[in-house]
C-alpha cells in the first residue's frame, strides 16, 4: 500500500480536526445550555460543567495549535512542510502533545469516575482504572519529553520512541474498555435485581447501557485505528490522531445528552411510554412532566447485591441519576 506523504497526512489531519471540532463545540453549547435548563441537574452535575469546558478548552487550543503549525509548515518555514513536520522538538509540537495528553487524561479520569460512581463508590473497584490513569499521565508526559531531545528527521517511528507512544495508546485504551466493561457488568446485574419492578426501571439502565457502551465504543475504534496505523509506520496515524481530540469531546457529550434526555439509541424515551403502577393489577396513567420527575427516584439498586427495588431514594444506592454522571 503507498504511503501517504507526511505534508498530505498532517494538512488533511488539521482539515478533518477543523470539522470535528466545529461538531464539538455545537454539542457541547448544547449539553451546557440542556444541564442549566434542567434544574433538577444542576447541583449534582454542577463538575460536568468544570469538565465540558475543560475539554472544550484543550481541544480549542489543540486546534488552535495545529492551524498555526500547518501555516508554519505551508507558508513560512524555509525547508518546506516534510522537514516541519519531522522537527518534532518545536515549541508548537511540544505545545500540541500536552493539549493532547492532557485531554486524554481528563477524558479517561472521567472514565474512571463514573466507574467509581456506578460501583457506588468502591474503592477497590476505582483503584484498577487509577492505577491505569497514573500510568497514561507517566506515558504520555514522558512521550511529549522524548520528543523535545531528538533531532529532526522521521523521528517519530524511532525504536527508542515507539515503546512511549504505544503505552501511551494501550494504557488509554485499556482504561476505557476496563472502565466501560465494569460499567456494563454492574448496569447488567442491577437489571437482574429488577425482575419484579415496573418494566420502565429496566427500560432505563437498558437505555444507559446501550449509550455508555455506544459512545465507548466510538472511542475505543478510533485508538484502535491510531494504533494500528503507528505500528505499521503509516503516517495515517497524523490524520487520526487529529481526528481523536474531537472524538473525545464529542463522546462526552453524547454520554451527557442522550442520559439527561432519556434518548436511546433507536431515539426512543422510554420515560414518556409507559404508565407506573400504583397498586396490583391497576394502572394508572402519568402526566410527561410527572414521569421526568419521579425517574431519578424511580431506578433504585440496593448497595449489598443489586437486588432490591425502592421507590424511594435509599443511601448508598445506585440511581439513574448517578448514571447522568458518568
Amino acid at each position: 500500500m503507498p504511503q501517504i506523504g507526511l505534508d498530505t497526512a498532517c494538512f488533511l489531519g488539521c482539515v478533518l480536526e477543523t470539522l470535528g471540532y466545529g461538531v464539538f463545540s455545537m454539542m457541547a453549547g448544547f449539553t451546557l445550555r440542556t444541564i442549566l435548563i434542567q434544574q433538577r441537574l444542576v447541583k449534582r452535575s454542577s463538575w460536568i460543567l468544570l469538565v465540558l469546558v475543560l475539554m472544550w478548552l484543550l481541544s480549542t487550543m489543540h486546534w488552535i495549535v495545529n492551524v498555526y503549525r500547518a501555516y508554519q509548515a505551508f507558508l513560512v518555514f524555509p525547508e518546506g512542510p516534510v522537514e516541519f513536520y519531522n522537527t518534532l522538538a518545536l515549541a508548537s509540537y511540544t505545545a500540541k502533545n500536552v493539549a493532547y495528553a492532557t485531554l486524554t487524561l481528563v477524558a479517561d479520569a472521567f472514565a474512571t469516575y463514573r466507574c467509581y460512581i456506578v460501583w457506588n463508590r468502591n474503592r477497590y473497584i476505582g483503584a484498577i482504572p487509577g492505577i491505569l490513569l497514573l500510568s497514561t499521565a507517566v506515558a504520555g508526559y514522558g512521550a511529549t519529553y522524548v520528543f523535545t531531545t531528538v533531532k529532526a528527521g522521521n523521528v517519530i517511528f524511532l525504536a527508542t520512541i515507539v515503546p512511549w507512544i504505544t503505552a501511551w495508546i494501550s494504557l488509554t485504551l485499556s482504561t476505557n474498555v476496563i472502565c466501560t466493561g465494569l460499567i456494563g457488568f454492574r448496569i447488567i446485574r442491577s437489571q437482574q435485581g429488577l425482575r419484579n419492578t415496573p418494566r420502565i426501571g429496566k427500560d432505563h439502565l437498558t437505555s444507559t447501557l446501550i449509550i455508555i457502551v455506544e459512545s465507548a465504543a466510538i472511542y475505543s475504534s478510533t485508538l484502535v485505528a491510531l494504533i494500528t496505523s503507528y505500528l505499521v509506520g503509516s503516517n495515517g496515524q497524523y490524520v487520526v490522531l487529529d481526528v481523536t481530540i474531537s472524538v473525545i469531546g464529542i463522546t462526552f457529550t453524547m454520554i451527557i445528552l442522550r442520559v439527561s434526555l432519556g434518548v436511546s439509541s433507536n431515539g426512543d424515551t422510554p420515560t414518556t411510554k409507559r404508565s407506573i403502577t400504583s397498586e396490583p393489577g391497576t394502572r394508572r396513567p402519568v402526566a410527561h412532566g410527572d414521569v421526568a420527575v419521579n425517574v431519578s427516584r424511580l431506578v433504585q439498586v440496593n448497595r449489598d447485591d443489586c437486588s432490591e427495588f425502592s421507590a424511594k431514594n435509599v443511601e448508598g444506592s445506585t440511581s439513574r441519576k448517578d448514571f447522568l454522571d458518568v
